[in-house]
């Protein structure tokens, strides 16, 4: 074992060599699937041949992918035209074969991770991170009650067919969480269409020498009044690996799978999925020391049903839509500490904790939501959510001496509980808002009104004086813009705000097996005011569309952990509001088209201060320059496209030797091809193998990869449903 909770490179090739049959395994089914006769899969569907609507050719993914056809409802907010918000397609979501969902969006403007471990990662937007950014899929709230954030990497990679964000606080739409802004990973298409028509999607991926791979297949079959789909995949890493080599600690293995259906209804359209999400083995090399002390998550999963009904008015009668969902969450924790243990001030020798959580949080929401399109734009809407979350938690406390051997102590006990009691968080909300269009200008605005009742039992690790907390906010937004032909300037602002979640409010037990935290009930809701201006223009010659903007956030009463004293030799500590802040910045996105060569510019510039004492913070990231090219190569590749993209980041500069960074570029290249009717990309990320760890992360970034991925899209018809006669 290495420094640093390195392993050497032949420390690690058991661990190679178990991934390697893996990613053979999903190279051979990419074949099989690209040597599929196209002749006998149209074969099955020649009788519908008229009447199918035609196939996305690979052909096409491979240049420019068209706009995911979402409904309305899906969206953050359709049309919005005085706030930023950023779309990125498949496409850009794929290129350089990211790992994670939330490494996919790295390349965004204001867009920063707060990583663990190579899966674990939370996503920090424009200087706020955790449950201060409100992350959506397919317009559905998975940020949780008890605390810590959304874990973006549950979403599958392969499932994703676009990403919106919208940056700033908007707490006037969403509510709670969304002070930093609002993250929604789309994974819905329309099922339903004018004509019927079937396709099946397999793709496969692999990397080394991180062991990474993963297969997908997508069944999709769409129809005038009924659709389904089915979909699901597995993968997983086997390990980080470093410039430095192996990480230990930092594999996982991940599955998800999901079911669909979409009718049609009269003038009734009916949307149910039934998705489940899970990773196990999750390693978190950020809690591993050179002493043995080491922290991983089990399991990590979310299974979700989604019921939404829409139907479109006419006249005085509003479009008019319901979304429920029940959701649950759980989640597995297990640390284990190594620390000296000292007899009169001498190590003697050490004591080791494991501490194992299993927690379960269970989710109701109920939405309904009214809209006049006419020329004020008008939307109304309410909402209830109700979640619960419980669980217990075991410690086991051994000592041992300087030869390993156990020895007695009165504090080493095995104790069952629950590092908070049973609680549960409900709800209610209801908004209002408008946008209409005076003159050319376009005018913007929301009211939102949320009370939030926190609610835990009486139990003996209560120790609150109070069990049940009412928090009552009332949010506002206002934006105004006017094109001037390609050019638009806009102008908004909007305040956002974030409720202590259960764990800040009850939690009582101990953290890192040293520390003891208590909650605290008297807190009250962060707060934030952003504000925006900028200017976006669009088809300006070679310019295909463009962002310029700068943004300011103040946020008060954030909430941290403040050192109370000392007792028995344990320092204990409580949640409290004593944090105010001053977000700033700038940011830019440019995407150019020269002929058939793309060019995307982006940078960003912030800064975050603390307004009480004007103190620089590291919260908000560095400075950030990305340049994205794309270029075709035809004549040498068929169908060929090769891309480079090449980041540079800042260094932070911090007296906190744990938080300071080096500056740090990196380059990533991939090539995409189409050959027998199958898509293959090969791309090289961090190509110059540079070590370097992202601004607000706590681990190593990989050293060079290599990976690999195949797909191949079948158009079916729908012959292979019917049942064929008999023949005589």
């Amino acid at each position: 074992m290495g420094p640093n909770g390195y392993e050497g490179f032949a420390d690690g090739r058991r661990s190679g060599a178990s991934a390697r049959p893996r990613f053979v395994w999903v190279l051979l089914l990419a074949a099989a699937a690209a040597l599929i006769s196209p002749a006998a899969v149209r074969a099955g569907s020649a009788a519908d041949s008229a009447a199918a609507p035609k196939a996305r050719g690979v052909a096409d993914t491979v240049t420019v992918l068209p706009e995911v056809r979402i409904d309305a409802q899906r969206t953050l907010d359709a049309g919005r035209a005085t706030t930023t918000t950023v779309r990125l397609d498949r496409a850009r979501l794929a290129r350089f074969l990211p790992g994670t969902a939330s490494d996919a969006i790295l390349s965004v403007p204001g867009v920063d991770l707060v990583k663990t471990g190579p899966w674990a990662s939370r996503i920090s937007v424009r200087g706020l991170a955790g449950d201060r950014v409100l992350v959506l899929v397919d317009g559905v709230r998975v940020n949780g009650v008890r605390g810590h954030g959304a874990q973006s990497s549950l979403v599958a990679v392969d499932r994703l067919d676009a990403v919106e964000l919208q940056p700033g606080a908007s707490s006037a739409q969403f509510g709670s969480d969304a002070m930093g802004g609002v993250v929604n990973f789309v994974t819905h298409r329309s099922l339903l269409d004018t004509r019927d028509g079937a396709t099946l999607t397999l793709q496969g991926r692999g990397s080394s020498p991180d062991g990474a791979w993963g297969q997908s297949a997508r069944l999709r079959v769409i129809g005038q009044r009924f659709g389904w789909e089915l979909a699901g995949g597995t993968g997983g890493l086997e390990a980080l690996v470093t410039p430095q080599g192996r990480v230990r600690n930092s594999g996982n293995r991940e599955e998800n799978f999901a079911a669909r259906l979409n009718a049609r209804l009269g003038g009734t359209l009916l949307d149910y999925e039934h998705a489940r999400n899970a990773a196990t083995d999750i390693g978190l090399p950020a809690f591993s020391d050179d002493n043995g002390s080491t922290g991983r998550y089990p399991l990590q999963s979310r299974v979700a049903d989604r019921f939404e009904l829409n139907r479109a008015g006419h006249g005085l009668v509003p479009d008019a839509r319901l979304l429920a969902v029940y959701q649950t969450t759980r989640t597995e924790f297990e640390e284990t500490t190594v620390a000296p243990y000292r007899v009169r001030g001498r190590v003697v020798g050490t004591v080791t904790t494991e501490a194992e959580d299993r927690v379960r949080t269970h989710g109701f929401e109920l939405q309904p939501t009214l809209r006049w399109p006419g020329a004020a734009n008008l939307r109304v809407s309410g909402g209830y959510r109700r979640e619960s979350s419980r669980g217990p938690r075991t410690t086991d406390a051994t000592t041992r001496n300087t030869l390993g051997q156990i020895i007695p102590n009165p504090a080493d006990t095995v104790q069952l509980g629950e590092s908070m009691p049973p609680a549960w968080r409900e709800s209610w909300s209801a908004a209002a808002f408008a946008a209409p269009v005076v003159r050319g200008f376009r005018f913007e605005s929301g009211v939102r009104y949320d009370r939030l009742t926190s609610h835990a039992d009486s139990t003996p690790v209560s120790h609150t004086r109070r069990l049940d907390v009412t928090d009552e906010r009332i949010s506002v937004e206002g934006g105004i813009a006017r094109p001037l032909g390609r050019v638009e300037p806009y102008l908004h602002a909007a305040s956002g705000f974030r409720a202590p979640n259960l764990e800040e409010r009850y939690y009582h037990d101990e953290i890192h097996a040293g520390m003891t935290v208590f909650g605290n009930e008297d807190l009250v809701a962060e707060r934030s005011v952003s504000a925006e201006i900028g200017v976006r223009a669009s088809q300006l010659g070679p310019l295909h569309n463009g962002r310029l903007s700068v943004y300011r956030s103040n946020v008060e009463d954030m909430i941290t952990i403040q050192y109370l004293d000392m007792l028995y030799g344990r320092p204990r500590f409580q949640y409290r509001n004593v944090k105010e802040a001053r977000i700033e910045g700038l940011e830019a996105a440019v995407q150019m088209r020269l002929g058939a060569v793309q060019l995307g510019l982006n940078a960003t510039a912030p800064r975050a201060v603390d307004r009480s004492t004007g103190k620089r913070l590291t919260d908000a990231g560095t400075a950030r320059a990305t340049v994205d090219l794309t270029v075709p190569v035809s004549r040498v590749v068929p169908n060929g496209l090769l891309s480079f993209r090449v980041r540079w980041n800042d260094a932070v500069v911090s007296d906190d030797t744990t938080l300071a960074r080096p500056a740090f570029s990196t380059t990533a290249v991939e090539l995409t091809t189409m050959f027998s009717g199958m898509r293959a990309t090969f791309a090289v990320r961090n190509l110059f193998n540079h070590a370097y760890r992202e601004p607000l992360s706590f681990i190593d970034e990989a050293g060079r990869v290599y990976a690999l991925s195949v797909r191949r899209d079948f158009n079916l018809g729908t012959s292979f449903l019917k049942r064929r006669a008999p023949q005589p």
